[in-house]
C-alpha cells in the first residue's frame, strides 16, 4: 500500500506545477508579438508592469520546486512541498526509478540558471548586481521548453508510481481565461 502522506504531498507539488504551467501560459498568451501591440494600444503602463509581476512570481515559484525538503527555523524542522521531499519519500518506500532520478537532476539544473535571480533580486536585494545591473537567470526559450516538458513528465512518472496516474496539464483554457480576455479586447476596438 502507498503511504498516504507521499500520495497527499505529491498531489499538492502536482497542484503547484500546473499552477506554474497555467501561469506560464497565461503570460505567453499575454505577452505575444500579437497580444502585446493590442496591450500597448489599452494600457501600455500596465500591462507592463504585470508582465514584471507575472515574471517575478514565476520565478519564485518554479525555485520553490528545488528547495530543499526540510527547512530548520529555531530548532523546528519544517517540511516543504518539493522535489526532493516528494525523492525522499519514494526512496523510502522503493519506489523512486532511474528515470525519475533523471527528470529529477534535470529539473534542478534549470533551477540552478534561475536561482540567482530569486535569491539576489527577488528575495534579497543585492547591492552589488543592482549597481553593475548584472543579469541574472537568464536561460533559452530551449531551456524553458524543457524545463515545463520535464515538471511535466516528473508529475506523470511519480503519479503511475503512486497509483495516482498521469495528468496532462500542459494545456489550461478555460471560460474567462487570458484567451476570453484578448478575444474582448480585439472586438472592442
Amino acid at each position: 500500500m502507498i503511504n498516504p502522506k507521499l500520495t497527499g504531498d505529491f498531489e499538492l507539488l502536482r497542484e503547484h506545477c500546473i499552477l506554474l504551467r497555467q501561469n506560464y501560459n497565461t503570460y505567453t498568451a499575454l505577452f505575444n508579438e500579437e497580444s502585446c501591440a493590442l496591450l500597448d494600444k489599452v494600457a501600455p503602463t500596465f500591462f507592463s508592469d504585470i508582465a514584471e509581476i507575472m515574471h517575478r512570481d514565476w520565478i519564485l515559484q518554479a525555485c520553490k520546486l528545488m528547495d530543499p525538503a526540510i527547512t530548520k527555523i529555531k530548532k523546528k524542522s519544517l517540511e516543504n512541498i518539493t522535489i526532493k521531499l516528494i525523492n525522499e519519500q519514494l526512496q523510502s518506500d522503493n519506489l523512486f526509478s532511474q528515470s525519475i532520478d533523471i527528470l529529477s537532476k534535470k529539473i534542478f539544473e534549470y533551477g540552478e540558471k534561475i536561482k540567482p535571480a530569486r535569491h539576489k533580486r527577488l528575495t534579497h536585494y543585492d547591492r552589488e548586481h543592482q549597481v553593475k545591473n548584472i543579469t541574472l537567470g537568464e536561460t533559452t526559450e530551449e531551456e524553458l521548453s524543457s524545463f515545463l516538458c520535464n515538471i511535466q513528465k516528473y508529475c506523470d512518472e511519480v503519479g503511475i508510481a503512486i497509483g495516482v496516474g498521469p495528468l496532462d496539464f500542459s494545456g489550461s483554457g478555460c471560460k474567462g481565461d487570458v484567451l476570453d480576455f484578448l478575444k474582448y479586447l480585439r472586438y472592442r476596438k
